[in-house]
């Protein structure tokens, strides 16, 4: 189970990399930030969190899998699937994906398969350099998921 989540994360950061922008200014670090997996084993949900600053800006990731032998239902109460926010080192919100986008308000669910897993992957382009907090969340009713990774932009 990990060493798949691995796999994707490896295969995950590699697209990112091959697709990525190739001008403008490095931002910072030498490998990516990862948050340990948060495990909810009576469920048989992990979820892991990546953050990339290689580049000019900055790429998160959090991947969600379903380590059980079961399908399992995510149930989301409207469009807003996943949220990042980045926080200033002294706890001031500085960037927040959802921040002026429209989400439908129909209710929604996402089938996971067993041993499948979902990504959801968002870009920012920092102001200032410095040491940021992420929050990363699966905004799922029944399997809500919230992870911090703290990185550096140098």
């Amino acid at each position: 189970m990990i060493a798949r989540f691995a796999l994707s994360m490896m295969v995950v950061a590699l697209l990112a990399y091959a697709c990525g922008p190739r001008s403008g200014t490095p931002v910072a670090s030498s490998r990516p930030a990862v948050a340990r997996p948060a495990v909810h084993l009576d469920r048989g949900i992990t979820s892991s969190v990546m953050v990339d600053t290689a580049r000019g800006e900055v790429r998160f990731v959090i991947a969600v899998e379903n380590g059980s032998r079961k399908q399992v239902e995510l149930d989301f109460p409207n469009g807003r699937t996943h949220d990042f926010v980045v926080y200033r080192e002294d706890g001031t919100e500085v960037w927040r994906w959802s921040n002026g986008r429209l989400f439908t308000q129909g209710m929604q669910n996402r089938l996971l398969d067993a041993r499948d897993s979902v990504l959801y992957a968002e870009r920012w382009r920092p102001a200032a350099k410095g040491q940021y907090t992420l929050v990363a969340q699966l905004l799922s009713e029944n399997y809500p998921v919230s992870q911090r990774v703290a990185f550096a932009l140098r």
